[in-house]
């Protein structure tokens, strides 16, 4: 049953935008709580079975699914904590476990930025004059700064 709720978890969690979990609103404070809690549990998940160097299939993935979710808790949470302790536990136990499609799905975010930032800021250059800038659905929205028209 174990196995079963974490795959559920893994597969949620796999088709969510990066960053859609990250906000700074009191809400977002109390399920990052919760969430730590949760990311603790899958620790403790990784700590029992490399311990006792079971050979179960069952525990085997339950200690893959649960690397897995960390991961892309991180991901979804934008939380580098995350990343530092999948690395740490990773270090420290020695466990083979394939982060390929995960680490994948960060290195797509992180160059769809860095894509979607080079015709912004040669907007941003070309109109220096104007003040501060917000990022909308429908695109960039600049402000005159004061004293300039």
């Amino acid at each position: 049953m174990l196995v079963n709720s974490l795959e559920y978890l893994y597969q949620t969690l796999r088709f969510a935008e990066p960053g859609s979990l990250y906000s700074t609103d009191k809400l977002s404070f109390m399920i990052d709580s919760n969430l730590n809690d949760a990311r603790q549990f899958l620790a403790t998940i990784i700590e029992e079975g490399a311990a006792s160097g079971s050979q179960d299939a069952t525990k085997t993935r339950a200690i893959e699914l649960s690397f897995k979710i960390i991961l892309l808790l991180g991901i979804v949470r934008s939380n580098v904590e995350d990343f530092l302790l999948v690395a740490t536990l990773l270090d420290k136990y020695k466990v083979q476990v394939d982060l390929r499609q995960e680490l994948d799905a960060l290195l797509k975010d992180s160059s769809a930025q860095s894509e979607s930032a080079g015709p912004e800021d040669a907007v941003s250059k070309k109109y220096s004059k104007f003040g501060d800038k917000k990022t909308t659905k429908s695109g960039l929205i600049f402000y005159l700064k004061a004293g300039t028209h």
